[in-house]
């Protein structure tokens, strides 16, 4: 059965996190139909997480301002042997239906149980299945059984020496300044841990170890790394939305530790293979969006109200987000610290 497999779609357009958790995938497929021709559908703005990847053939981009038939018109030129949805929205099933393919498989996004947590507190998830062996469970339908590896991406040739340069002239010293990466943002309000913590944090552990601190982020995060750097007295430099998303892998790439909260960039450092410590609030780890397979370390308080929400909100409905403002910066600089320490050469 394996063998007729010889042309694959893969269906996820976003977002950067669950983008990144799809890698595992990719490393299956290739496993299990080494001369398969692996396509995949992702929206524009996301293409740099896979556009290096060897385990993609060849990526459709999803442009959101044209209609949703532009594309499908594109991908109904193709027969594949194997359309597999990995995002399950409306959009992505409409898609799903109206391409041409011998084999259509979609993974179980849970959503009913989720809810049921969320609004009830009624736990059926306790086995905290990932989302890459969620995303692998069709195949595993179809007798691709080995263990899933963890995730990984890509970064360009250009990306790093554009990054090497940057750094040499940003952190000018006798010898190559150790990095510690801070993204405060998340796409969610209720996600992100206070901005003085973080900055707290960063001082404390780039004081102790004399390195240079590298603010990660989108144009969201603008303020929050203002006041970041208003915060910090050790070398500083702030790349929060002026970065593609390879630039910022490639800065990433070359730094020695990452404190996040929950968020695309705390996956694209564990992908990278770069330590993390994050914080998580109003997320549990039954949704299966902790780090996969990485040197990380995940802080939260444990909270009747946890959880609030599947994948955060505007404001705490208790109003007092206790979830997050329980986990103190003493608790994330000595997590921090034990982990700089287990990564350093």
């Amino acid at each position: 059965m394996l063998e007729d497999l010889r042309r694959i779609l893969i269906i996820r357009m976003s977002s950067l996190g669950d983008i990144i958790l799809t890698t595992p995938v990719l490393r299956l497929l290739r496993q299990y139909c080494p001369e398969a021709q692996i396509e995949f559908l992702v929206k524009t703005e996301y293409q740099d997480v896979l556009r290096a990847h060897p385990g993609v053939d060849r990526l459709w981009l999803l442009d959101t301002r044209q209609p949703l038939r532009h594309t499908l018109r594109q991908l109904r030129q193709t027969r594949y042997d194997l359309v597999l949805d990995l995002h399950r929205t409306l959009r992505s099933r409409l898609l799903y239906r109206g391409i041409l393919s011998q084999r259509r498989r979609a993974y179980g996004k849970r959503t009913l149980r989720r809810a049921l947590l969320v609004h009830l507190k009624w736990n059926t998830l306790r086995t905290k299945t990932p989302v890459p062996e969620l995303y692998a469970a069709p195949l595993r339908q179809l007798g691709m059984t080995a263990p899933l590896a963890g995730t990984d991406m890509y970064v360009d040739a250009e990306s790093r020496e554009a990054v090497r340069k940057e750094l040499a002239q940003a952190f000018a010293a006798p010898t190559e300044r150790p990095l510690l990466a801070v993204a405060p943002g998340a796409r969610w309000p209720t996600k992100r841990w206070p901005v003085e913590r973080f900055a707290q944090v960063a001082q404390d552990l780039a004081t102790r170890h004399d390195a240079g601190v590298v603010i990660l982020g989108d144009t969201h995060d603008e303020l929050m790394a203002a006041e970041l750097c208003r915060r910090l007295s050790v070398p500083v430099l702030n790349r929060v939305g002026q970065l593609s998303l390879m630039q910022t892998a490639a800065l990433l790439q070359r730094t020695h530790l990452l404190l996040s909260n929950d968020s695309g960039l705390m996956h694209m450092a564990t992908a990278l293979q770069v330590p993390v410590v994050a914080v998580f609030g109003p997320t549990v780890p039954e949704f299966g969006f902790y780090p996969f397979q990485a040197q990380a370390q995940v802080l939260s308080h444990p909270m009747p109200c946890r959880p609030c929400s599947t994948k955060g909100s505007h404001r705490c409905p208790r109003r007092h987000h206790d979830c997050m403002q329980r986990v103190s910066s003493a608790q994330v600089f000595a997590a921090a610290e034990a982990m700089w320490e287990r990564a350093m050469p």
